[in-house]
């Protein structure tokens, strides 16, 4: 028995899991439910990364399953499963971080309209001794910096499937991740 059999992981591929899943909708889920736990640890991670905080990622990763779920009929097998599959992760991710900033944002503005903060005493002045600077550093990277980043080194993606997910070709997309790696760079020494 394979080690992936051991914790539960099925050892069909993802074409097989995922023809095995469209023959069982609606009313089965067996093939689903084996995606599932071959992929949630990792999409939990990535959605960790992007969002930061546990419960925002365990909701997105509810989201991106429920996704797959419904739209699995629609997966043509063009790319690789995994490569579909995380374009769905960028794509909730990226909403809901979009979401909560603009929460954040319209929380801080109705703080400061009641004086609730003070100045220089706002929640974004206090130090986090959690937070790496490579943490901090890719907060302050722009989005689709950070999305190829996390895409890459987070989701462990190949070259190839971050060009399909990102829907760019092979050179751009290494070229992409090579600025963003230099401007993560240049982001961590400007903390140190």
């Amino acid at each position: 028995m394979e080690n992936n059999e051991k914790h539960g992981i099925s050892a069909e591929s993802d074409d097989v899991l995922v023809a095995s899943c469209k023959a069982e909708k609606p009313y089965g889920t067996t093939a689903f439910e084996k995606l599932v736990r071959r992929y949630e640890s990792l999409v939990f991670r990535t959605c960790l990364r992007y969002l930061k905080l546990e419960n925002e990622a365990e909701e997105a990763t509810q989201d991106v399953f429920l996704r797959l779920f419904f739209n699995i009929d629609k997966f043509d097998g063009r790319a690789s499963f995994k490569t579909w599959l995380f374009r769905i992760v960028a794509n909730i991710c990226a909403s809901r971080y979009r979401s909560l900033r603009r929460i954040h944002e319209q929380r801080q503005a109705w703080l400061e309209q009641f004086e609730i903060i003070e100045q220089g005493n706002s929640p974004a002045d206090k130090i986090d001794l959690e937070d790496a600077p490579l943490i901090n550093a890719l907060d302050i990277l722009a989005a689709p910096d950070r999305e190829i980043l996390i895409l890459r080194h987070i989701s462990e993606l190949s070259f190839k499937e971050i060009s399909q997910a990102l829907e760019l070709n092979l050179s751009a997309c290494k070229m992409r991740l090579y600025r963003a790696e230099q401007r993560l760079k240049a982001a961590i020494e400007n903390q140190l």
